[in-house]
């Protein structure tokens, strides 16, 4: 296919790629790497809408800012929270498709401060009503789970694994211990305080995995490599490892050492042998049903006496003893540093399973 796209084109590939009339596709995507598309964004909406029909429906993220910017949160209607859906027609950060989803004149939202979801087609309702009720961006009756229940497809147009929010409703409902720093009131959650994400450190090492354990099917549209997967496949997948390994999804100092290459490739094996050998297609199930229990999520906070022994430990800076496995604060911006992604985060010994590893 040439990089010259058209509405009937992407169409054609949208099929090929398993959508059908009635889908329900939650999509991330970018506009710039189709390369040029005729009309622009407008195009590839028309074309979503086409592929799944009038009686499915197109979901894209309309995110605000991170905790850590002065844009936080749809600050027009925060005092309206909850509601049934969002009536705010703030415009998100998460890119110009996203955008011109949510400028449709038939467009709804979802009522989250932070994380909000807006859809198009005669079944978005469905997916984005139960938004309301989740604590954090990626909880209970959050798009994703009714996704699930939706039996719907993941699509990722141009952008890769890291992209994929999907991740982080397994682990709220594990109410994995590194899930901290959880903000109340705009029920919002940072996913990497207490903890660096191979999704977004080895991408590459988590999406291989996908596409080995046959998760993933593939096509390119114009020059963009695109991705679809279905929201009860990876659901199964990601309850059935993080069963195996909580900690399957975030880098950690094992023993003596803090090799964070090493630990995801660790780990994304041990991912794919624990699906290759236990596979359960129908784990979807547990995951939704566990979805609806109560939690108490960890909140985050700093070690005062942490572990000067661990591998990971970087001493104190900033006024902090820092921890080189774990992600900056909320109170430290990213664009501070020439690489965020190098500077250590706060001790959170506690939370952590480094412990373990050094027990007789």
């Amino acid at each position: 296919m040439t990089s010259h796209v058209t509405q009937a084109a992407m169409v054609e590939r949208l099929e090929r790629l398993g959508i059908r009339p009635t889908s329900h596709i939650m999509v991330h995507a970018s506009l710039s790497r189709f390369g040029h598309v005729e009309g622009g964004a407008e195009t590839v909406v028309a074309a979503l809408r086409e592929a799944t029909g009038p009686a499915g429906a197109v979901i894209a993220p309309s995110f605000r800012d991170a905790v850590r910017s002065d844009n936080y949160a749809l600050s027009l209607c925060l005092a309206q929270c909850p509601q049934r859906l969002c009536n705010s027609r703030q415009r998100g950060f998460t890119g110009k498709i996203g955008e011109t989803l949510r400028e449709q004149p038939d467009s709804l939202r979802s009522c989250h401060p932070t994380h909000s979801w807006v859809g198009v087609g005669g079944d978005a309702d469905s997916l984005l009503e139960g938004h309301r009720h989740s604590p954090t961006p990626c909880g209970r009756e959050s798009p994703f789970f009714r996704l699930m229940e939706q039996d719907g497809v993941l699509l990722l147009l141009g952008v890769g694994i890291n992209s994929l929010t999907n991740l982080h409703a397994v682990e709220d409902v594990r109410n994995v211990p590194y899930l901290s720093a959880i903000d109340p009131s705009r029920r919002h959650a940072t996913y990497t305080t207490s903890g660096r994400r191979i999704q977004y450190h080895f991408p590459e090492l988590l999406f291989q995995t996908l596409v080995t354990a046959d998760l993933v099917r593939t096509m390119r549209i114009g020059q963009a490599a695109c991705h679809a997967m279905g929201a009860r496949d990876l659901g199964s997948f990601l309850w059935t490892v993080t069963e195996d390994d909580p900690w399957c999804l975030v880098l950690r100092p094992v023993k003596e050492t803090y090799d964070p290459q090493q630990d995801a490739a660790e780990k994304t094996q041990r991912m794919l042998q624990c699906w290759q050998s236990c596979r359960e297609n129908a784990a979807w199930e547990r995951f939704l049903h566990a979805s609806r229990e109560p939690v108490e999520p960890v909140q985050f906070q700093e070690t005062a006496e942490p572990r000067t022994d661990c591998p990971a430990y970087r001493g104190r800076i900033r006024e902090h003893h820092r921890c080189a496995a774990n992600d900056l604060p909320p109170w430290e911006s990213f664009e501070e540093f020439d690489d965020w992604t190098d500077e250590p985060g706060i001790v959170t010994c506690w939370q952590c399973n480094w412990p373990e590893f050094n027990t007789p």
